[in-house]
Parts: structure tokens; C-alpha cells; sequence
């Protein structure tokens, strides 16, 4: 690869100083003249018909100057992602989930919008919720939605697969659940929104799709959408749980501003964020692989059901996404998948960091080395044997000629695998050590077009501002955007600001998500970055009188190539370029090489890119408690190229940890349909003291779709993490936990049994 000056370095991220010393603008820390509170009421049954609501009593309480229904909304009470749109923003008559908003009371205080929720009388008539995807795919079932309870399905068909089961000796067999997971962020829902005299809403937001938010409230408050800017302010944490929600408070924020001509802020407590607001889905997924002798995989068949609770969110692309990673990293000649998400009367399932893919991960890497048990294989080599390369056909018989570093992966873990596996089980403690592979898509794909628009200006000084559409949720996407910008300028990071998102101002680059932010908004950047290079080496080669190729950027200066003490500072060449009438300042598109495939066998182009990644966790086990230490975990990704290795590594830790805690101790308790444990003190989530001790390494691959040849990191490890920690276990006990998460009471009680 070539030498780079920036990419590829460890640099402190841009905004980091901010965000350590307080001196960063949460939208909490939003204070405008006259600002008032909002208060969500919610249905507290899972489902029921509301038959009146009557703010009579809650309208006398002092302070309290609105109380918004479904009646009093300005818009057509919808939203959602994509079709079908089935979520209102308060339902007008059915309920269908326990933590469904029915009212806002708008207060002075946010302590007198709360007290006042008590005195509405809301009159709803309970009716049999469904609270499992049996029940919901019932003959007889009621209809949660009119359209039915399927929300979405779909089947991926490659070969065949009797055929397959057909060549092969062996035929295993395996049945796996995982449940629901909350986002956990530090920083609850929030929004803020401030009418101005042009007639015009401004809203401050924690959000990760801004354009999204925009498009939704400007149709709900039945006002162009020029008439709404969001800014999205710093954002504690999203991992997909910022879209919908930021959507529903935004527009009930709105609507009262509009009505009341004054500041409204929304701020949910914890309680309101995990029974209210989107959550992991659940799955039931079931396996059938079929192999020879010699390990050669032959054909896999899955069905995966989603639970998708009360409403459509982004199940969909979840239903997409799980169906075209099921059948793993492996190049199979036979695949068939079936995919199906369903509604029931729980909180909404929606984006989650990994989007399907864990779930589907957890269960092939289970069977994988329940494969590997039965034909006594080592569960490496297995991996190794059916692992994609490039010139392989994916799932979908997709064909990449570069960038498939999944072997280098398995070849990066190896030593620590032969390291770990000597560890002999003792009286109390017991040893297992585990290994995941993942497979996972980088950019919308199948699921959306993705284009990204990204703007570089640079100013007479020669520091530079960037515009881009996509947020800046704590990735570091800031960050890597000043790499790129400054890589291709010669100047140094601090000399680039990465403006906030702020939709007067950048381009609407759709939702970020999908680990598209380096990959594709990279690009947009490094490609308007340099149309801004050609202006300033043209001006250069007027200045020093010579041919442009002879000019080269770099260390803040123009230098010539041929003799490197020949130099003119930046700023001046930037302040000639201006006066001589050269654009410093341009805005780019990058687009994702589109989708393209049978809608019915869903063979094709699906996605740019794979991230390729092997993860081994080592762990002890005490045979009396069941409590589990990860004393080893070692993840290995194929990035494509590293932008910022330091950064990567953190992206690596934070989604293993999230992997880690789906595969061990997080899960929505129900009860009733009504969430157990909604806070933190009863939802168990990890702490910094449950932080595992991970090491990262590398593989790069290069692609021709993003900058530098990188490829996106934010996602894959989740499901690497939570699968291997389960192979671990399953192997430290003698036992194949076929359910996620495995908690220590799972593990105890499996010990117990043994006993």
C-alpha cells in the first residue's frame, strides 16, 4: 500500500477534548427563553382499544399549559421507515404495546408535565394481547395490523438444497433463540425544538438520522420541509435506537412548540427509553447443515423468525439483513434461507447495532462447531476448509475479486487458540475457549440506495471545514473525516473542523448506519477534498512556474517534488487561488455501487463490501456459581485498509462488550405483556468493570469502494463476540447452550444437573 502521512496514524479524536472536560452541548444542556417541558403518557396495557381520554383534571394543574392527543396533531399521525408505515405518533383508538405514548402534557417543569400525566383519565378497553410469534402466526390469530401479523418475509434460494443434503454424509440439526436487547446508551431519548418568527421549528436532537427527523416532522406538522432544521446536537450513544424515537419526540415537540410559540423540550427518563422505545429482536432460529466427511459443507437451510413487536420500525432491512448473513463466511454451493419477521403486543424491535446479523451469527457458529464435534474436526479447520476468498461466490453469488480477508482472520487468532486450548480444567474452575466467525455487509445494499454528499471548503488561512450529512454518534466519524480531508490537502488534522450536522447546512446523506460512515461518506469527503487539491496545485505551479505534476501538498505547504526546501505555505497559495478566481471549496457525491439482484432468489449484488472478522474469547467458569471470566479475547477484522488504528480498536472493544453482554447477561424480561425490568437497577448491562480484556488485530484487504481501500469496523464485532463467548462456555461445560444470553444462573443450573 502507499505511504500515507496521516492515514493509518493514531490521532486523538477532534472532539475529544470537548467531550472530557464538559465543555460539549448535549441537547439537555439546551436552555432557551420561556422553554417548556413535555411528559408522555403510556397505555400501560399491551393491548386494548382507547375508548376516551379526558385531560380535563391535568389541564387545572398549575404550570401546565397544553395536553396533545392524536386529535390535536397537525399532520397525518405516521411514521416510519419504510413500508409499511404503521406507526402512529399517538394512536387515535388501538393500543398496541404497553409502552405506546397516548398524550404529552406540556408543563413548565418537566416535574409538573409528569405529576399532571396522573390526572388524565384515559379509558382504554384491554383486549387478549399476542405476546409470541406462535401465537401471532396462529390460523386463527387476531390481526395486530390489518395487512396481517407477517410484517415482512422473505426467502434467499442459491442451488439446491436437497441436492446439497443429498451429497452429504452428515446432517445436523439445531434449534437457537436470542431476546431482546436494549441500546443502553447514557444519554436518553431527548429533543428540543424552538419556533422562530419565520414561522419556522428548529429542533436540537440526539439522533442519528437528522433528514430522517426532518422529513417526518415536517409532514406531521404539515409544513414544508425548509420550514424545520434539526441540528443534531452531541449524541451520548445511539447503536440504531436514535431514529425512531427521535422521530416521535421530535414531532410531538414540534407540534407544541408550533401551537404554543415557545421552546418544548422532551427528555425521556431510563424507564421510558427501554419500555418505550426500540429494542433488539428477538429471534428463533432453526439450522440444517449437511457436510462430508472431510468437513466440505454441502448445504445449510435456515428459517428465522423476528420478533418484531407492535410495529413495521426497521424490521424489514433487519428481516433482509439476517437472511443474507445466515448462512455465515462460507462458500456454499447450496443455500436456502427463509426469513420472517412478525408482529406481537411487545415494545417495537427496530435497528440495533449488527441489525440481524448477530442473532443469525450466534446460531451458525454454534452449528459450525457442533459440526466440527461430529466429524471430529478441528473447529478452525473446518472454518478454514469452507471459508470464503476472493473469487468465491457469497450467499447471494456475489463475487469479489479483492478485499476477502476472512482466512487471514482465522490465520490471525490461530496461536492463541493453540495457546489457550493446553489450559486443564481443575476442582472448582472450569476452561473453555471459544472461536466465531462473522460475515457482515458494509453499506444499505439490499436494504436502500446509499449516497453519501460531503462538502470541503478551504478558507484563505488554508484551514478547511467539512460538511457531511452522516452523524457523529461517538464513532469517531469526525475524526476520520479530518484524516481523509487532511491526507489529501497535506495539511495537518487540527487545521480541518467536521461541522456538526446541521440540515441547513450539509447535505442529506440518509441514515447513518450500516458501517457506512468511513467507507462511504470517506469517500464522498476524499473526493471533495480533491477537486479543492487541484485548485491549489494549479495555483501552486502558476506560483513556482512550472508543470503541475511537479507539485506535491504536504506539512501545510507546496513543495516541490524535486527539490523538497522549495516550499510555499498553504495560505498563501489559498489566499491567490481566492483572488484568482479557483474554487477552494467543493461538494461531492459518493454512491454505493446499487443493488442489483432476483427479488425472488435474492441472487445478485447486494452489498460494496464485507467485513470479514474471527474473534476467540478463553473463559473460566466456576463449576459453584456459574459466574464466567473472559480471561483471553482476540478479534481479528478485515478493514480493508486502517483509517486511524487507535480509533478502530475502540470501535472493536465497545461493539465486543455490547457482544459480550447480549451473550451473557442482557435481556428484556415480560411479563404479560409488560417490560420487568426497566431500569437500570433491574436490567442487568455491563460496567466498566465487565470490560474484557480484547486485542485487536487487523487484516487489510483493500477495497476499490471506500477511501484508502477502508471498509467500515461498527458493527461486525458484536456478533463475533456474543458467539464466540457462547462456543467458549458451551465448550467449558460440556454442554451447547443453544440460547443467548447464558447467564450464570443458566450455567449453574446446567452444573447443577450434572451434579
Amino acid at each position: 500500500m502507499a505511504e500515507h502521512t496521516i492515514i493509518g496514524k493514531s490521532v486523538r479524536k477532534v472532539d475529544g477534548i470537548e467531550l472530557v472536560t464538559g465543555k460539549a452541548k448535549f441537547t439537555a444542556d439546551m436552555k432557551f427563553p420561556g422553554m417548556l417541558y413535555g411528559y408522555e403518557l403510556r397505555a400501560g396495557v399491551p393491548a386494548g382499544i382507547i375508548e376516551s381520554i379526558d385531560a380535563s383534571e391535568a389541564l387545572k394543574e398549575p404550570g401546565v399549559h397544553m395536553v396533545l392527543t392524536a386529535k390535536d396533531l397537525l399532520g397525518p399521525n405516521l411514521i416510519g421507515v419504510l413500508p409499511p408505515f404503521d406507526q402512529p405518533v399517538l394512536p387515535d383508538r388501538e393500543i398496541r404495546y404497553a409502552g405506546e405514548s397516548i398524550a404529552l402534557v406540556v408543563a413548565d417543569t418537566r416535574e409538573g408535565a409528569k405529576r399532571a400525566c396522573r390526572n388524565i383519565k384515559a379509558v382504554i378497553t384491554p383486549i387478549e394481547p399476542i405476546l409470541t410469534m406462535e401465537q401471532a402466526l396462529a390460523e386463527d390469530a387476531r390481526k395486530i395490523h390489518p395487512q396481517g401479523n407477517v410484517t415482512f418475509s422473505r426467502t434467499l434460494t442459491k442451488g439446491n438444497v436437497e441436492q446439497g443434503f443429498a451429497e452429504a454424509d452428515v446432517v445436523i440439526e439445531g434449534s437457537y433463540t436470542t431476546t431482546f436487547q436494549d441500546h443502553c446508551y447514557i444519554e436518553p431519548e431527548i429533543a428540543c425544538a424552538v419556533p422562530s418568527g419565520d414561522n419556522r421549528i428548529t429542533l436540537y436532537v440526539s439522533c442519528q438520522s437528522p433528514f430522517h427527523i426532518r422529513g417526518h416532522v415536517a409532514a406531521n406538522l404539515n409544513v414544508p420541509a425548509s420550514k424545520v432544521k434539526v441540528v443534531q446536537a452531541y449524541t451520548g450513544g445511539s447503536f440504531g435506537g436514535k431514529d425512531d424515537a427521535a422521530v416521535e419526540i421530535g414531532i410531538l415537540a414540534g407540534t407544541a412548540a408550533l401551537k404554543l410559540g415557545r421552546p418544548v423540550t422532551i427528555a425521556h427518563e431510563r424507564e421510558e427509553s427501554i419500555a418505550g422505545t426500540n429494542v433488539r429482536h428477538a429471534a428463533e432460529i432453526a439450522y440444517k447443515t449437511g457436510a462430508r466427511k472431510d468437513g466440505t459443507i454441502t448445504a445449510r437451510q435456515v428459517k428465522v423468525l423476528l420478533d418484531g413487536g407492535a410495529y413495521a420500525s426497521e424490521s424489514p432491512f433487519v428481516t433482509m439483513k439476517a437472511m443474507i448473513h445466515a448462512s455465515g463466511p462460507y462458500a456454499i454451493d447450496h443455500i436456502e434461507v427463509e426469513s420472517t419477521s412478525v408482529y406481537t403486543n411487545k415494545t417495537y424491535a427496530g435497528a440495533f447495532r449488527g441489525f440481524g446479523v448477530p442473532q443469525v451469527t450466534f446460531a451458525s457458529e454454534s452449528e459450525i462447531d457442533e459440526l466440527a464435534k461430529h466429524l471430529g474436526i478441528d473447529p478452525l479447520e473446518l472454518r478454514r476448509k469452507n471459508g470464503l476468498k476472493a473469487g468465491d461466490k457469497t450467499a447471494t453469488s456475489q463475487v469479489y475479486d479483492q478485499s476477502v480477508g476472512y482466512l487471514q482472520t482465522l490465520d490471525a487468532v490461530e496461536p492463541s487458540l493453540r495457546e489457550t486450548g493446553t489450559k486443564e480444567n481443575d476442582g472448582r474452575y472450569l476452561y473453555g475457549t471459544g472461536i466465531a466467525s462473522v460475515i457482515q455487509g458494509i453499506s444499505n445494499g439490499a436494504e436502500g440506495v446509499d449516497v453519501v454528499g460531503a462538502s470541503v471548503q478551504m478558507s484563505q488561512d488554508a484551514s478547511v471545514l467539512v460538511g457531511c450529512g452522516l452523524a457523529e454518534m461517538g464513532q469517531g466519524s469526525r475524526t476520520v473525516f479530518s484524516q481523509i480531508a487532511a491526507e489529501v490537502l497535506g495539511i495537518p488534522v487540527d487545521w480541518v473542523t467536521v461541522r456538526q450536522v446541521d440540515t441547513d447546512a450539509v447535505h442529506d446523506s440518509g441514515p447513518t448506519v450500516a458501517s457506512r460512515s468511513t467507507t462511504v461518506g470517506g469517500m464522498a469527503v476524499k473526493q471533495a477534498a480533491e477537486t479543492v487539491r487541484q485548485s491549489l496545485v494549479k495555483m501552486a505551479s502558476l506560483m513556482f512556474k512550472t508543470d503541475e505534476s511537479m507539485i506535491v501538498l504536504k506539512e501545510g505547504f507546496a513543495v516541490l517534488t524535486v527539490d523538497d526546501t522549495a516550499r510555499i505555505p498553504l495560505r498563501d497559495v489559498a489566499t491567490a487561488a481566492y483572488w484568482t478566481g479557483f474554487p477552494l471549496m467543493h461538494l461531492a457525491f459518493s454512491q454505493a455501487e446499487p443493488a442489483d439482484f432476483d427479488h425472488d432468489t435474492h441472487q445478485g449484488r447486494v452489498y460494496i463490501a464485507y467485513n470479514f472478522g474471527t474473534h476467540l474469547m478463553h473463559v473460566k467458569v466456576d463449576r459453584y456459581t456459574g459466574e464466567v471470566e473472559v480471561l483471553k479475547h482476540v478479534a481479528s477484522h478485515d478493514v480493508g485498509k486502517v483509517v486511524n488504528p487507535m480509533a478502530a480498536s475502540g470501535q472493536v472493544e465497545g461493539a465486543s462488550l455490547i457482544g459480550f453482554a447480549l451473550g451473557h447477561m442482557e435481556k428484556v424480561e415480560y411479563k404479560d405483556g409488560i417490560i420487568q425490568n426497566p431500569t437500570f437497577a433491574d436490567y442487568a448491562f455491563p460496567s466498566i468493570r465487565d470490560r474484557i480484556p480484547t486485542e485487536t488485530i487487523f487484516v487489510e484487504d483493500p477495497t476499490p469502494h471506500g477511501p484508502y481501500g477502508a471498509k467500515g469496523i461498527g458493527e461486525p464485532p458484536v456478533a463475533a463476540a456474543a458467539a464466540a463467548f457462547a462456543n467458549a462456555v458451551s465448550q467449558a461445560v460440556g454442554h451447547r447452550f443453544t440460547h443467548i444470553p447464558i447467564t450464570r444462573e443458566d450455567i449453574a443450573a446446567v452444573l447443577q444437573e450434572e451434579v
